[in-house]
Order: C-alpha cells, then structure tokens, then sequence
C-alpha cells in the first residue's frame, strides 16, 4: 500500500550578512503517512488545503469519561457528562473511555458476553487507562473522569463526575495557549478521510507538545448495566454518546510537535489519515483533536471536528 505525505512548516529567520530588515521565508519539510488509497482517483491530484487566520481566543474542555458497559453506576456519569456538555457544546465536548483502573485496563466492566455482545474497547483507550492507573493520578476505578486532564488541588486528574462542573468552568475561565483549526475531505467511495490541522502557539511556552486525534462514534444503542438507587439491571436500548474508537495512525500519545520554547505565532502543520469502520460512515463519527503537554498530560486545547 503507497503511503505519501507532507508537513510543511515556515520557518522566518534572518540571513547573515544582511541587513536587519531583509528576512527569507523558506520551508523545512517532514515525512508523514498518508495511504494514498483512500484517495479515490491520482492521488498527486489530490488538492492539500490552506489554512485562514484563527480568530479564536477562548480554551475547550474534553471530559474524558472512563467507563464500562457493565458498570451499573456508570450511567449517572455518563448522564453528568452529557448535561454539562449541553451547557456550552461548541466548548465541552465528550469521550467515552471504555477502560478500568487496572494493569492493562481492561476489567469486568468492560468484557463481552452473551448480554454484552459488542466489544466497545481498543488497544489505545486501554492503554490509557492502564497508564493512568500506574502513575497514581486519581484513577481508582469507574466510573473516573478526566476534564482536560487538569490536575484538582490534591494534585490528580482523575475525578468523581461530581467534580466535572466545577473543573470545567474553571478550564473554560482559563488562559488559551494554543490554537487548533482542522479541516478534512471525505471520500465515500473508499470510507476514507483526509485531516488536516494547523496547531499555533499564541502564548510563549516550554515543554514537550504532542498532538493526537481521537476517533468517536457518535451513538450506538446497546445494553448497559445499570442501578436505579435500589436494583440493578440491564437496559437493552441504552444510549451510549461518544464511543472512543481509537486514535488515528494507532498513536495513544500521538506524535511531538514541539518541544522546548516556543515562541507566539509558531504554526505546526499535520496531516492524517483514517479509514473508518465497517458500517460507519461520515454522519457517524467525529474528531477530537487535541494537543496536550507530553510531561503533565495537560490538555492544551481540543477542538471537535465533523467530517
């Protein structure tokens, strides 16, 4: 299978030997996959987009839910989630995390069986889990939840879904370092998609920056577990919103790109590649793309991208 990419960063500096006000713009290109078969027809026609200027000045929120489909208390975070979400959905946006607080990350609440056919797991979503769990920031079973991975005042990240709404707000009130923008084609006839993103730093910052793209489906209508304050039993036709599906290129911690200092208007050009699952299309999933501190797990800034 071809796979072709680039990701072109402009770079301004001043040349030796020249005045101070004589600058050259010249470009320092990287390798990058992607599979040139989902494109349907020459793939060297294929029209890379350009990016306008990003206005925005206000930070999201991305309240990563971690969850099992036979976990009966597990609704009520779920429910917790959704009705903060509802509050401002251009901003707060949801990923649902099948994974459990253990070495590996998968547990009882998130097994198959007869009832609970459908596995809702992947690897990338139990690594994370399992990760978390290790490094000892809150997560000590489900339902946990991270917003924005925005350590609380014991020095965790991982949350009662009681905590959600405060943290939130405060996430939502808090400076903005970073911009995202995204734009993508979509090729019914291979059920592929091209995703572009521009990140840039609008505030000088040090540290290490990855960028990962979550996969979400937007609803699937399967049985849960699920406890009523006085018995526990299983609801046929649950609604499960914003299943994790994995991340794009199979990176759980995505890829660097920056690290060190960075000055304000530092722009970083990626580009990606997905095709999707058996059954799903376009209408049926969206992006979370998100770029975050590698050394804190901070979440920078998360934008939501439909297809």
């Amino acid at each position: 299978m071809k796979k072709i990419g680039v990701l072109i960063i402009t770079i301004v500096g001043l040349l030796g030997g020249l005045a101070s006000c004589d600058k050259v713009e010249f470009p320092v290109v990287f390798e990058s996959e992607l599979d040139t078969t989902l494109y349907p027809g020459n793939y060297f026609d294929y029209d890379f987009p350009e990016f306008e200027e990003n206005t925005n000045t206000l930070r999201n929120v991305v309240i990563a839910d971690y969850t099992g489909h036979q976990c009966a208390y597990c609704p009520g975070a779920a429910a917790e989630a959704e009705s903060i979400a509802e509050t401002n959905p251009e901003r707060i946006f949801i990923a649902s995390i099948h994974g459990s607080a253990q070495i590996g990350g998968l547990g009882d609440f998130q097994k198959t069986s007869p009832e609970y056919p459908r596995d809702l797991t992947n690897p990338q979503g139990l690594e994370m889990a399992s990760t978390f769990f290790q490094l000892g920031v809150g997560f000590g079973g489900n339902p946990r939840g991270t917003v924005s991975r925005v350590v609380d005042d014991a020095g965790k990240f991982f949350l009662f879904y009681s905590n959600w709404s405060d943290k939130t707000n405060e996430v939502l009130a808090s400076d903005l370092k970073v911009n995202i923008q995204a734009k993508s084609a979509y090729f019914p006839e291979t059920n592929g998609v091209y995703l572009h993103i521009e990140t840039e730093f609008i505030q000088e910052s040090t540290g290490t920056y990855n960028i990962v793209i979550y996969a979400l489906e937007n609803l699937f209508v399967g049985p849960q577990l699920y406890f009523d304050g006085m018995s526990t039993y299983t609801i046929e036709d649950f609604e499960h919103h914003d299943i994790h599906r994995g991340n794009l290129f199979d990176e759980t911690w995505g890829r660097g790109i920056a690290s060190g200092t960075e000055t304000v208007g530092t722009k970083i050009r990626n580009d990606f590649s997905y095709k999707l699952p058996d059954g799903l299309t376009n209408t049926d999933m969206h992006f979370l793309v998100i770029v975050y501190n590698r050394e804190t797990y901070e979440i920078e800034q998360v934008i939501k991208h439909k297809f």
